[in-house]
C-alpha cells in the first residue's frame, strides 16, 4: 500500500507548485477584491440580473453541492496530473488565465446578488445564511462555475491521446454530472445569477481551445521534463564527483 501511495505521489508531484500558484490566484482575484469592497473602494451593481433569475426558486440543500466543488475540483487536478500531464497543462493555464480575468473584471465591473428574506428553520438553511454572509460580491463570472466547467473539461479530455493513464470512465461520468448540478446550485442557493453561469461557460470553453490549438500544454510539459531530466542529471553529476 505505502509504495502504491508512494509511486501515486511521485507522479503527481510536479503539479504540486502550479497548484499553490493558481490557488494563490484564485484567493487574490477573489478575496483581494473582496477586501477593497469592504473598505468602500470599490462598488457593486446589480446590472446583470435578467428576469429569468425570479423564477428560480430557493433550494437549501443545494448549498452543499455548491460545498462540493472544493473537494471534486482539487481531486480532479491531482488525477488529471497523474493520467494526462498534457491535458493538465492544458488546464492548468486556461484556469489561471480564466480566474485571472474574472479579478480584472471584479476589479471594474463589481456585482452582487440580492437575496430573498426568509426566516431559516433548518440547520441546512443556517448554513446557506452563513454562506451568504461570507460574501456579496465577485459574481460576475463565478469562479464556482469556472471550477465546474474545468472540471468537466478535465474529465472529459483526460483519456486524449496524449494520456500516460486512463482515468476511471465512471469517475469521468460522476464528475460530469456533480459539474452540471454545481452549476446549477450556484442560483438555486441565490449565490449567482443566469448570466454569471453564461459568462463562465463562455470564458472556460473559449480560452481552452486556444490553449489546446496552439500546443501550449504540450510545450509546457517537454520543458517541464526537460528541466527534470537537468535536475537529474546535475545530481548524477556530483554524485559521480564525490
Amino acid at each position: 500500500m505505502k509504495s502504491k501511495i508512494k509511486d501515486f505521489y511521485s507522479k503527481i508531484s510536479y503539479a504540486i507548485i502550479p497548484f499553490i500558484i493558481f490557488i494563490s490566484i484564485v484567493l487574490i482575484s477573489y478575496w483581494g477584491v473582496q477586501l477593497l469592497y469592504n473598505h468602500g473602494l470599490i462598488q457593486g451593481s446589480q446590472y446583470h440580473k435578467i428576469s429569468l433569475d425570479d423564477k428560480v426558486p430557493l433550494i437549501s440543500e443545494f448549498v452543499y453541492i455548491y460545498f462540493f466543488t472544493f473537494p471534486l475540483g482539487i481531486f480532479l487536478f491531482f488525477y488529471l496530473a497523474y493520467t494526462n500531464k498534457t491535458a493538465f497543462y492544458n488546464l492548468l493555464i486556461t484556469c489561471i488565465i480564466a480566474f485571472t480575468l474574472s479579478g480584472i473584471i471584479y476589479l471594474c465591473a463589481e456585482t452582487y446578488v440580492t437575496r430573498p428574506d426568509f426566516e431559516p428553520q433548518s440547520f441546512t438553511d443556517k448554513f446557506l445564511v452563513y454562506t451568504w454572509g461570507a460574501s456579496n460580491i465577485n459574481n460576475f463570472p463565478s469562479q464556482h462555475c469556472f471550477m465546474a466547467f474545468s472540471v468537466i473539461i478535465g474529465a472529459v479530455t483526460a483519456n486524449g491521446k496524449d494520456k500516460e493513464r486512463k482515468m476511471n470512465k465512471i469517475f469521468i461520468v460522476f464528475a460530469v454530472i456533480c459539474s452540471i448540478l454545481i452549476c446549477l446550485s450556484t442560483i438555486f442557493t441565490k449565490q449567482h445569477y443566469c448570466m454569471d453561469i453564461v459568462a463562465s461557460f463562455v470564458i472556460m470553453f473559449t480560452i481552452y481551445p486556444i490553449i489546446s490549438v496552439f500546443k501550449i500544454g504540450d510545450k509546457v510539459k517537454t520543458w517541464q521534463e526537460k528541466r527534470t531530466t537537468k535536475r537529474l542529471e546535475n545530481k548524477l553529476n556530483k554524485i559521480g564527483k564525490n
